[in-house]
């Protein structure tokens, strides 16, 4: 008896709940009206909201019940949520197909729950009518901070009006609005709103550090425009060259046979695409239109709008590929590979473009065109950014390791 008295001189100084509670002679003492700043409400409210004002026989819409319980102070609202689970709620005669319980929303003193269920009426008796869904009763009880539990208490839901084939029920005054806005629903769209505004932040950080070195390169620029500075070609741009040269070299091939000269281009190619893969620099010359092009040099176009040719050139040998192979180096298996397959063209394309046996062999000149392609085409695609940038993070972590 002194825990129920107890429990029931906190709720009166919380101020915000009227509970009625047996005193310990049978008198009866009036509720306590609230002082000034404080607001009497009711431990539990909860109501129905439905999809939709009217359906047809068998037709399944959405119905939410949310019920609002205060969280406040040394008092907490518990209901029995049990009797509210899609698979325990009857509302006869109508028929809950599924539902689920959304997340709690807290917002103090009140604590919101809510279940979404979808509901169909099967009866055909129905037709033109106005058809309640049931009143429900929701048990609940009072607790306080030190575990004193209260009476079981009940709530009693008011019945919701459906009309079967018409548009507004005959029982309600107004319009209720039909918004099928869950909580759940709000907290995807917090989610996505979450994450859209990350994603903006991330491309903003991206726009912000593209700015930098747009701003940093024309600084540089404006720096060294009095000297005249020609930018060197990239050397994707120098291996797409070198690309360029040996398919004209294959399709002319392929058209009126090998011929030393023919060979001699493949060589100013390949000695190019050794020189990359070397890591040695590659002879950049820019010449006017009319200039012409000369044994051991590859022409590249630069540019749209005004392009302008450049000449390259480069010295390897398969000797020298040869001494870099064999010096102790520690090489990874696929740059070993592509030096081995460069210096072996080299040796083929030589051998026709200044040998004394007669004519070339055009099988051996033909798989050494197809293997060269190759070995370019991957050069050049380590060499563009991305590929170009991981492979330096794989250096500094090997050497950090």
């Amino acid at each position: 008896m002194k825990r129920i008295w107890y429990l029931a001189r906190v709720v009166a100084a919380f101020g915000v709940l009227s509970v009625t509670l047996p005193s310990p002679a049978g008198a009866q003492t009036a509720p306590r009206a609230p002082k000034e700043g404080e607001v009497q409400s009711d431990p539990i409210r909860c109501w129905w909201k439905a999809d939709r004002t009217a359906v047809r026989v068998g037709e399944r819409f959405g119905l939410v019940l949310t019920c609002a319980v205060i969280e406040a102070g040394p008092i907490t609202v518990v209901p029995v949520l049990n009797q509210l689970e899609p698979g325990a709620l009857s509302i006869t005669p109508f028929e809950v197909v599924s539902g689920a319980r959304g997340d709690d929303v807290v917002a103090p003193p009140w604590k919101y729950v809510q279940f979404d269920y979808q509901v169909r009426l099967l009866s055909d008796g129905f037709f033109g009518q106005d058809v309640m869904v049931p009143a429900l009763t929701v048990t609940y009880n009072l607790q306080n901070t030190g575990g004193t539990q209260g009476r079981d208490q009940t709530y009693v839901l008011p019945a919701l009006p459906m009309r079967i084939l018409s548009l507004v029920p005959k029982s309600v005054s107004d319009i209720r609005d039909a918004s099928g806005q869950t909580f759940a629903s709000i907290a995807s769209r917090r989610f996505r709103a979450s994450l859209a505004s990350v994603l903006g932040w991330i491309s903003f950080a991206f726009a912000a550090v593209l700015a930098i070195f747009a701003a940093v390169r024309a600084f540089g620029h404006l720096r060294a425009k009095g000297a005249a500075a020609v930018r060197s070609l990239p050397v994707p741009s120098v291996l797409g060259g070198c690309l360029d040269t040996l398919n004209e070299v294959a399709a002319d091939a392929s058209r009126t046979g090998w011929s030393p000269g023919l060979a001699r281009r493949a060589v100013a190619a390949m000695r190019i695409a050794g020189a990359v893969a070397l890591e040695r620099p590659v002879a950049q010359k820019f010449v006017g239109p009319d200039a012409v092009e000369r044994d051991g040099q590859v022409t590249v176009r630069k540019g749209w709008i005004r392009p302008r040719r450049v000449l390259l050139s480069a010295s390897v040998t398969p000797r020298g590929i040869a001494s870099h192979l064999g010096n102790g180096r520690d090489l990874r298996a696929g740059t070993r590979l592509r030096l081995e397959s460069i210096s072996e063209a080299l040796g083929t394309f030589s051998e026709a473009s200044y040998g004394r046996n007669g004519k070339p062999d055009a099988s051996a000149l033909d798989a050494a065109i197809e293997s060269s392609t190759g070995v370019i085409r991957g050069l050049r695609t380590s060499a563009r950014w991305p590929m170009r940038t991981a492979s330096a993070v794989m250096k500094s972590f090997t050497f950090g390791a």
